[in-house]
């Protein structure tokens, strides 16, 4: 068994497709986990969540959130986000996508969403879409304040905020996954790997092999 840790999906189906076609991904077999903003900016949010939820329920593939999924869960509790429309964060493009998949099927997936964790981990490692709060007075991350700590803007839960240089190791020595901060090649150092190519942009999508530790990547044209 392979488990695949993939960068920002941002609604890139074909893009996803052919990163599986490529790793031969095995849905009996493999695992696959999402490290955040699998929704907005791209044409395919919907039928992207819908092959991911189809997905979960066959148990080969697991969310962690971002902060494009917090921002949407937000703005569906009423609360006012005037970027989430701006074109650049991209929200429009997936509350336009679930509109058209009618309203069951929309609140059913929004549901799912809402139980999507801040963190995954294994007793090797850590996924988490921005990066580990830091323990107090310490440059060392720390997964059990992902939950509790709140970014200094007050936006988003700081775990799917954190930029370089805030991007810190586990202070028990686990290597950490993380997405959010595109980076031109994925890669891995000082106990962080960085996964996120961009995609929505850049039309690279990569994803880390918990196993082998290797990177894949597929390149086309984003949608």
């Amino acid at each position: 068994m392979s488990t695949y840790v993939v960068g920002d999906l941002h609604g890139q189906l074909p893009l996803f497709e052919n990163l599986l076609e490529k790793i031969s991904f095995s849905p009996q077999a493999d695992r696959l986990i999402a490290a955040g903003d699998v929704i907005d900016r791209g044409a395919k949010v919907g039928e992207l969540l819908e092959r991911l939820y189809e997905g979960a329920r066959a148990g080969w593939f697991l969310p962690v959130a971002g902060n494009h999924e917090e921002a949407f869960l937000q703005v569906r509790d009423g609360e006012d986000l005037p970027f989430y429309h701006d074109p650049e964060f991209g929200g429009t493009r997936t509350i336009e996508s679930l509109n058209r998949l009618g309203h069951t099927r929309s609140r059913t997936l929004e549901g799912w969403l809402r139980s999507w964790p801040f963190s995954w981990s294994d007793s090797r490692h850590i996924v988490v879409h921005g990066g580990l709060p830091a323990v107090p007075g310490s440059s060392l991350g720390d997964i059990d304040l992902c939950a509790t700590r709140i970014s200094p803007s007050g936006s988003f839960h700081e775990c799917v905020d954190l930029r370089p240089p805030h991007i810190l190791p586990s202070w028990d020595g686990r290597l950490v996954i993380s997405g959010h901060t595109i980076v031109r090649k994925a890669r891995r150092r000082d106990g962080i790997v960085m996964v996120d190519t961009g995609a929505y942009r850049t039309g690279r999508l990569s994803a880390y092999c918990l196993e082998t530790g290797r990177f894949h990547s597929v390149e086309g044209i984003p949608c």
